[in-house]
């Protein structure tokens, strides 16, 4: 749907259409594959963050809207996929990190990109744990990292706004093959709507594919694919079964 509007409160455009869609169009892709992994011609989809809608309007390239269910803590975004891309919605409501209100082993393929970027060890575990169990034993996920691309361009500069100290934090959690976690500052503005709407528990995450590793085996979960920097040339690229 290429002429669908983009919702001026998405902190994903930053003024490139060119760019938006075309990382939109990777994550797509991703989904495909991931269907193609889990054997499903017609999958059902689970979207887990959607936002306001980068990669949902690009799943319609591929799949069929009905098959597709999005959700989100931000109910503005959710209504806006909904009524926009005609999937079906679902409002993450507390406890955030545990999905209760999205039916379990209901999904062929579930994508999960950048959302355990922004979040401290604790809450990505937990996001992790609960997240998986909304597929069906077979299905696999779609799962992005500030891994090893993330780690070579903070090492040039600060990216993600968080200010050298933080910075130097996360670079050193990260060579000691360690989770780090930083709180974005205040006068950051790389995704200042979303964070004004979930709060501060959102920051920077650089996860080691050793925590993945870690997290998957603890899960009875399977790495399928890897691909450091796979997503825009930034994050690395999990494709995962349970």
């Amino acid at each position: 749907m290429p002429s669908a509007p983009i919702h001026p409160n998405d902190d994903m455009f930053h003024g490139s259409i060119e760019h938006y869609d075309s990382v939109g169009s990777q994550m797509a892709e991703f989904g495909r594959r991931a269907a193609e992994l889990a054997g499903d011609a017609e999958p059902r989809i689970l979207e887990l963050p959607c936002g306001y809608g980068r990669v949902t309007r690009k799943l319609l390239d591929h799949f069929d809207p009905g098959r597709i269910h999005v959700a989100d803590i931000m109910v503005p975004a959710v209504d806006f996929c909904t009524s926009t891309f005609g999937v079906h919605g679902h409002y993450v409501v507390d406890p955030v990190y545990e999905f209760r209100n999205i039916e379990s082993s209901n999904f062929d393929v579930a994508l999960l990109g950048s959302l355990i970027t922004h979040l401290s060890q604790v809450n990505a575990r937990s996001v992790m744990n609960h997240f998986f169990t909304k597929l069906r034993r077979g299905g696999v996920a779609v799962v992005t990292t500030h891994g090893e691309k993330s780690r070579e361009h903070l090492g040039g500069s600060d990216i993600y706004q968080v200010g050298d100290a933080a910075r130097q934090h996360l670079l050193a959690a990260y060579d000691a093959n360690e989770y780090g976690f930083v709180n974005y500052r205040a006068d950051h503005s790389l995704e200042a709507k979303t964070v004004d709407y979930i709060g501060n528990s959102y920051g920077i995450a650089m996860i080691p594919t050793d925590w993945v590793k870690d997290v998957c085996r603890e899960n009875e979960l399977t790495i399928i694919e890897h691909r450091p920097g796979g997503w825009d040339n930034h994050q690395d690229v999990f494709f995962i079964r349970r």
